[in-house]
């Protein structure tokens, strides 16, 4: 990626999918590498982020079923390091159906936000579960906690459920960073500075 500057490119980090890797790359965008063969990956495909958007790219998270005949794709954006003022970072959807065209058809915000005003860093979005159980996807959206994201209807994302944490002691706000569900469907939300809560969809 020789056209990107060297502070804006590093690897995120990438989540596999049978023989797929989908990784994410900072400023640099993201990319469907086909690692069939481990010791020779090969580039499908990439997405590049340079201006217009501001911030870094952070999960890519390929949705395991089809969605109205579509192969999906949830690309996070990270609330950080952004290139110039801009507002909370989101989440894009993308149609990966042909792994060589990926293109974008959707996005998913929280309502309360407004993406063309410039916001402090860890306003917005930060993190998907990373193992897909169903249509409603937790979020960890720093300073806005826990956001339970619905996508069954994946023209339409919406948000069914949340829970802010209280601020840990000596922090100004929370700031959810992590989030896992494991297979009775409770979900872990780590703060950045401090504490666990383990949560229940009800």
């Amino acid at each position: 990626m020789p056209d990107i500057p060297a502070a804006h490119l590093r690897c995120h980090h990438g989540i596999r999918q049978g023989d797929r890797l989908y990784v994410s790359y900072w400023h640099a965008g993201w990319a469907i590498l086909d690692i069939s063969d481990m010791s020779s990956p090969v580039c499908i495909s990439r997405q590049e982020w340079k201006p217009p958007y501001a911030h870094p790219a952070h999960t890519a998270l390929p949705i395991p079923f089809k969605l109205e005949g579509m192969d999906v794709l949830l690309l996070a954006d990270e609330d950080v390091a952004k290139k110039e003022p801009a507002g909370p970072a989101f989440i894009w959807l993308y149609d990966i159906s042909d792994e060589t065209s990926p293109h974008a058809f959707g996005s998913f915000q929280l309502e309360h936000l407004d993406s063309n005003v410039p916001a402090p860093n860890m306003t917005g979005c930060h993190q998907p579960v990373e193992v897909v159980r169903g249509t409603e996807i937790p979020v960890a959206w720093f300073e806005q906690g826990l956001r339970i994201m619905d996508i069954a209807d994946p023209h339409a994302p919406k948000e069914v459920a949340y829970y802010v944490p209280d601020a840990p002691k000596d922090a100004e706000r929370p700031l959810s960073n992590d989030v896992f569900q494991d297979d009775d469907g409770l979900i872990y939300l780590i703060d950045r500075d401090w504490g666990l809560h383990i949560l229940e969809r009800t």
